[in-house]
């Protein structure tokens, strides 16, 4: 132990949010040399993604995100610095009593990691070679990693059987609260046409199957199948947890206890309800919680991992799932029983409607196996780009809008951007602030001096070295939009509306940074929301895809919340713009500082939203060079300072997931 946590023998408790254990002995780590280590949480914990901290004295010398073991157990594939004298881990990420332990930790020759980085990751495996003969070790490490880490969803199958822990309550996953005087479960499916007897027997066996025993399960109508109505009426006979009604009537039990509805078919493991109690335990806000699951296909099982609690992602696509388990008390004050009780999508509407992230829980488990034909995840999405949709506020009257453009020369760029604005966008009540970055060429100045030209455009000058930051915070100053839209000089606009769509949601009270689809000049997705943690840092999940595709949970389509959005294009109301200090030009002058404000606005209470309903081509950082190619050391000391002032955030971002890895731009394995 180091600090934060009290306890021994794989049973601690966290006095603090970010605890510390020591890996002893350090001689488990060749200095220098690459490693697999496999660690175990208990499965009633919050898998968060564990962090390591290299030590050398009293100094951290470096820090990685772990994938986080949301089956019970995962591995970690590292290289132990040469100068390291200590390795600290945090395995949790929240206050309260956890299991963890490290089981194993080997030594990888050289030969197994390139076999490793040969199988998941063959261009970065080059790209590591290659950085390697230039003599970048850093850069040829950075770039290793990102070879090894991350498989594709498509061998879940092997993930599963290697990384899943058993729930044994006499064992390592014994439970932390009594479960005899622990809240009542209370299940119900409705019985329909469509209902298949080997569907019973797959839902009911799962529920005599759960080591958590205070359970009830009703059965809501009859069958046209005599194999069916035999197959209730036997589990009926057999376990008096089952009831067979005819009709509906009013529910039974405390306010304290919970009810969901499942589907025939739905399968829980032995431990879901264990998991769901001991949560409900923990979050005693909360009034609703929900899990990921598998989905039984032809080609095998496939994981469904969820973000936690994303409202607008909900209300465009129904993610929650199966179970849903809600306090009696929240169900009753929305659903009266007596009238009839109501199926899956209009429980879950009712019950979710306008509760907050406090109130609704995510167990980052796979907790229920179903088919595809019953997993709301694959329906469609509720609007789709194009389609027609309502307003998302109830506006009289569309605020007015500034545009802060910071630019520097690139001529080209500069005037097909000029024109977007000018010409092309489609907006009454919008007016341009310039600021010119000291521009030399003499077609990007009489460029400026044409749009300036222009009633709505005010060109201002800032000279001096390059500082994003500074530049948009001067801007920013001088405008007197309602609405700021920061963007930068290498955009072409292709939806004339995309200033209304931005305005729209960044005039919602609860709406802080707003982003917008960017797309690469080939038509490829190259911002759809940041994810922190990305690449051990922040980046742009789903960069690279097709525009068609649907992205992760089809998020790519709808409107939802994420945890930042690209400064290239992002728009929020001038008030709580400076209410959150603008963007951080001392320690994030260039890199970061779009992040660092969408958090710091965060925790003013306002939420990142990002949106597929406005969509420009960007073609990425033409002003100052692609950051692709730069050295490790490149702004070094912004990363730094970044890394160190959202570490929790990074390991951890709510609108991602643990069991997802953060080297791979597309879902996949951590």
């Amino acid at each position: 132990m180091v600090s934060g946590v009290e306890g021994e023998n794989g049973s601690y408790l966290a006095t603090g949010v970010q605890p510390w254990l020591s890996i002893e002995p350090l001689s488990l780590f060749k200095p220098g040399g690459w490693f697999r280590m496999r660690y175990r949480l208990g499965l009633y914990d919050d898998p968060a993604r564990p962090l390591v901290s290299y030590r050398r004295g009293a100094g951290e010398i470096g820090w990685h995100i772990l994938p986080g073991p949301v089956l019970g157990r995962a591995d970690w594939f590292d290289k132990a610095p040469q100068d390291a004298t200590a390795v600290w881990i945090s395995p949790v990420a929240k206050k309260g009593p956890f299991n963890f332990a490290v089981e194993e930790i080997e030594p990888l020759p050289a030969l197994d990691v390139l076999r490793l980085g040969w199988r998941h990751g063959r261009s970065r495996l080059l790209s590591a070679i290659g950085t390697f003969l230039l003599g970048w070790q850093p850069e040829a490490d950075e770039n290793l990693r990102w070879s090894i880490s991350g498989r594709g969803l498509s061998s879940w199958s092997e993930y599963r059987s290697s990384y899943s822990a058993g729930a044994s309550p006499d064992g390592f996953e014994r439970p932390r609260c009594n479960w005899a005087d622990a809240p009542m479960v209370r299940l119900y499916a409705i019985l329909d046409a469509a209902a298949k007897a080997s569907e019973i027997d797959a839902t009911i066996g799962s529920l005599f199957s759960q080591i958590y025993p205070r359970w009830t399960f009703t059965v809501l109508g009859a069958s046209l199948s005599p194999e069916v109505n035999d197959k209730i009426k036997s589990a009926a006979a057999r376990d008096p947890r089952v009831t067979a009604l005819g009709q509906g009537c009013e529910l039974a039990g405390n306010d304290a206890d919970f009810v969901s509805p499942l589907s025939w078919g739905d399968r829980l493991a032995p431990h879901a309800l264990a998991c769901f109690i001991e949560a409900s335990q923990q979050a005693t806000a909360a009034q609703v919680f929900y899990c990921d699951e598998e989905l039984d296909t032809e080609q095998g099982l496939v994981p469904v991992f969820k973000p936690s609690w994303s409202p607008r992602l909900q209300r465009g696509k129904p993610y929650a799932g199966r179970p849903l388990l809600t306090r009696l008390g929240h169900a009753r004050s929305r659903i009266s029983f007596s009238g009839g009780w109501p199926g899956y999508m209009a429980f879950s509407q009712t019950i979710l409607r306008g509760l907050g992230r406090r109130e609704v829980q995510h167990l980052r488990r796979m907790l229920v196996r179903t088919s595809p034909g019953h997993s709301s995840v694959l329906s469609p999405p509720f609007h789709t780009p194009g389609s027609t949709r309502e307003p998302d506020a109830n506006l009289t009257e569309m605020p007015s809008v500034t545009i802060v453009l910071a630019t520097r020369d690139r001529p080209r760029y500069l005037r097909q951007t000029l024109a977007g604005i000018l010409s092309t966008t489609r907006y009454a009540r919008l007016d341009l602030v310039i600021v010119d970055n000291g521009s030399t060429d003499l077609q990007a100045l009489a460029e400026l001096d044409a749009a300036a030209r222009d009633p709505r455009v005010r060109l201002l000058r800032s000279p001096g070295a390059f500082n994003f930051a500074a530049l948009n915070n001067f801007g920013a100053k001088h405008a007197q939009g309602r609405i700021l839209i920061f963007l930068n000089n290498d955009m072409a606009i292709i939806d004339p509306d995309w200033v209304h769509e931005l305005a729209l949601l960044a005039s919602e009270p609860e709406a802080g940074a707003v982003g917008c689809k960017l797309l690469y000049p080939d038509g490829r997705v190259q911002h759809a929301g940041i994810v922190a943690g990305l690449g051990g840092s922040a980046g742009h999940f789903g960069a690279g895809a097709r525009e068609e595709d649907g992205g992760w949970l089809g998020s790519s389509q709808l409107i939802h919340e994420t945890s930042a959005v690209t400064g290239a294009c992002l728009a929020v109301e001038r008030e709580k713009f400076f209410a959150a200090g603008g963007f951080d030009s001392v320690h994030l002058p260039v890199e970061f500082n779009d992040i660092d404000l969408c958090l710091r606005l965060e925790e003013l209470g306002f939420v990142t939203l990002w949106t597929p309903f406005a969509r420009l081509i960007h073609f990425e950082s033409v002003s100052r060079g692609k950051g692709t190619f730069r050295r490790l050391r490149v702004h070094a000391s912004e990363r730094a300072y970044f890394r160190e002032r959202w570490a929790e955030r990074l390991r951890d971002d709510p609108y991602f997931h643990p069991g997802l890895s953060l080297y791979r731009l597309s879902p996949a394995l951590a």
